[in-house]
């Protein structure tokens, strides 16, 4: 919903800016709303990500 009205009251301002300038904005915009839904502060981090995804070829190169 903040989303929705940070357009809404930055998009008439944008109007004068080119195409590029807009592209980026809604790009920025639309990735700190993707960020936002995850609780990153909580989210494992990239070592136990690559220890739970290679944890199955290890098993399986012990055998």
């Amino acid at each position: 919903m903040i989303v929705a009205l940070i357009i809404l009251y930055e998009w008439p301002k944008m109007k004068q800016n080119p195409k590029k300038d807009k592209v980026a904005f809604l790009t920025l915009l639309l990735t700190g709303l993707v960020l936002s839904m995850f609780n990153l502060p909580q989210m494992s981090g990239p070592t136990q990500w690559m220890e739970t995804l290679f944890r199955p070829f290890g098993e399986f190169m012990e055998k």
